[in-house]
């Protein structure tokens, strides 16, 4: 294993990926205070504040040393900034599809209450609620796929002691979309380019599809197959999901499984062992799925391993006793936007309660292992921006009592 490096050099080019090189601009502030005199280009200000605390040194960086920043090879912490701390625990940052909106969960420190909040622009000081619902208890927040601007999430109803999926645009209020009796979790929504909406989850057990556009239903309600945790495609035609495999009436193991919506076949991916599966995520460009697996017992410890989704290859491990929330379920492994690595945390690697970015070649193994400020201990729910090329990293963590959300960038990939 490697620490720190790479051999892949990003160049700064500052015309494409406008809002990743103004981001990356005002990442450098954490090496900033290790040049002293640092000189200003002509136009260039200085004294510039970002409105959120820094982790490590305050200064805002200058062109020049954002420069010879990204021009290192080796990968490294560019900047970290607390985004928001309401006092309250907060879970599971998740991007939208075109990386300019950031959603994650807050909660009390029993996980009795849950509620979701919205960036809907990270220039903003203070995220949006989703509801304000009294009583309502808000989690599984998915992006829609092909729809940047819509989501949906699971509502608990505590008076009914139900569980229905929401809908919500961008602005509007969210809206039910399942009946009120049932346990409805793990919503995955899809827009069709001829402005139908298709919608999976699970239902006791069972996927569900439903399909409307304005005019009202398209399809009746339909159970498709036993499993949970679906994920579309990009095409639409395709569900990756965990498929619990029983013996006896008894839950033993799942499998990693995909289904074609066209041919209604169900096809099991090479997962490789047996185990409890959680969070199967599609890579960037669909050719691989990874996903969590712990073996059977009580406190056996998470892996992350991949899969093809072709029709040969074989799965592997490629993280060991990885940081999973155990409140609530996890997003799934982070790829990076090229597909080339999955991001973690891992015990395996902690020091006291910090814990550094953990990083799986997949075509190699290789892991490479990239260090932060250490102020901040406890990471959980890593999630990367899938749209930026300067690596934009949302996670969770402690500074302090409670548990923040915090952004950190990077030099390069």
């Amino acid at each position: 294993m490697r620490r720190i490096q790479d051999d892949q050099r990003t160049r700064f080019r500052p015309p494409a990926a406008r809002r990743a090189a103004i981001c990356l601009v005002a990442a450098t502030a954490l090496l900033a205070g290790a040049v002293p005199g640092a000189e200003l280009l002509e136009g260039e200000f200085g004294n510039v504040d970002l409105g959120r605390p820094l982790i490590e040194p305050a200064r805002f960086p200058t062109i020049g040393e954002l420069r010879r920043l990204v021009a290192r090879p080796e990968i490294t912490t560019v900047l970290m900034f607390k985004l928001f701390a309401g006092g309250d625990n907060h879970h599971l940052p998740v991007w939208s599809e075109d990386g300019l909106r950031l959603a994650f969960q807050q909660s009390d420190g029993r996980a009795s209450s849950s509620k979701l909040f919205v960036f809907s622009s990270l220039d903003r000081r203070e995220p949006t609620p989703l509801t304000d619902q009294p009583g309502a208890y808000d989690y599984m927040l998915r992006w829609a796929v092909n729809q940047p601007l819509a989501l949906a999430f699971a509502r608990i109803d505590p008076a009914r002691q139900t569980t229905r999926i929401y809908l919500a645009d961008d602005g509007s209020a969210p809206r039910a979309i399942t009946a009120n009796e049932g346990r409805h979790v793990f919503p995955a929504l899809y827009r069709r380019t001829d402005g139908i909406w298709r919608l999976v989850y699970e239902a006791d057990g069972r996927l569900m599809h439903e399909a409307w556009d304005d005019e009202g239903p398209v399809d009746r309600p339909a159970a498709l197959a036993r499993g949970t945790s679906a994920r579309w495609s990009r095409d639409g035609y395709r569900l990756l999901f965990a498929l619990e495999r029983y013996r006896q009436g008894k839950l033993v193991a799942y499998d990693v499984a995909l289904r074609n919506l066209r041919t209604e076949v169900n096809r099991l991916l090479p997962a490789g062992e047996e185990g409890v599966v959680r969070s199967p995520t599609w890579s960037p460009d669909e050719r691989y799925a990874a996903y969590y697996v712990r073996s059977p017992g009580d406190d056996r410890p998470w892996r992350i391993r991949l899969c093809p989704t072709g029709e040969e290859g074989t799965a592997r491990t490629v993280g060991g006793d990885v940081v999973v929330n155990r409140d609530f379920e996890s997003e799934g492994p982070a790829w990076e936007p090229s597909g080339r690595r999955v991001w973690f945390f891992s015990n395996e690697h902690r020091q006291q309660a910090y814990h550094p970015l953990v990083a799986a070649d997949v075509a190699s193994g290789e892991l490479l292992v990239v260090d932060y400020p250490r102020r901040c201990t406890t990471p959980n729910d890593l999630a990367i921006n899938p749209a930026t090329l300067v690596p934009e990293m949302a996670f969770v963590a402690h500074d302090g009592l409670p548990r923040d959300l915090f952004l950190l960038m990077l030099n390069h990939y």
